[in-house]
């Protein structure tokens, strides 16, 4: 009897295995530092590499894992009249991700991520209330020790605001179990 790939594949990813390379704990805080790279040039901004951060909770479930977080990533920022204008991406967001290969010390991963936020300036601007953003990525995680994982990660993302729309954040963090 032969047995169908498909149904191989969907097994393999509906049947739970314990993945080496995450937090072997449910529950894990992850905190990461961020490099943005705006993907489009308005002609009003000066779009520059910038730093940020994201914190985020991560309930893991064998190869599949969500997480719920903060990003805040500054995107624009330039100088005109001697007054610094700058703005930043702040949104809370939801992020599933699933680990697509696994070794004994480090797992890849393909995530989504979907959030909602704001463009807080530091001058007043026309930024909405609030806006959608989405987008997608990867990453590896290293496992360090049986709690703590860390995470190398990138992805894209766009956003439905006033201002350049899509962004690349590349990210590296580190994973705590609890």
């Amino acid at each position: 009897m032969r047995i169908p790939i498909r149904l191989l594949v969907l097994v393999t990813l509906i049947v739970p295995m314990p993945v080496q390379g995450q937090s072997a704990q449910r529950l894990s805080v992850q905190g990461s530092g961020a490099l943005l790279f705006g993907s489009r040039l308005e002609s009003a901004f000066e779009g520059k590499t910038r730093l940020g951060y994201e914190a985020q909770v991560r309930y893991t479930a064998s190869r599949l894992s969500v997480g719920a977080g903060y990003q805040r990533s500054t995107v624009y920022s330039f100088v005109a009249d001697d007054v610094e204008f700058s703005a930043a991406l702040s949104l809370g967001f939801l992020e599933p991700r699933y680990v697509v290969a696994a070794g004994d010390r480090a797992a890849a991963y393909l995530a989504g991520r979907l959030g909602y936020g704001t463009l807080t300036c530091s001058e007043a601007c026309n930024a909405s209330d609030g806006y959608v953003t989405y987008g997608g990525g990867g990453g590896l995680l290293v496992l360090l020790s049986g709690r703590s994982a860390l995470d190398i990660g990138a992805q894209y993302f766009s956003s439905k605001d006033t201002f350049a729309s899509g962004y690349l954040l590349l990210l590296l963090g580190l994973s705590v179990g609890l």
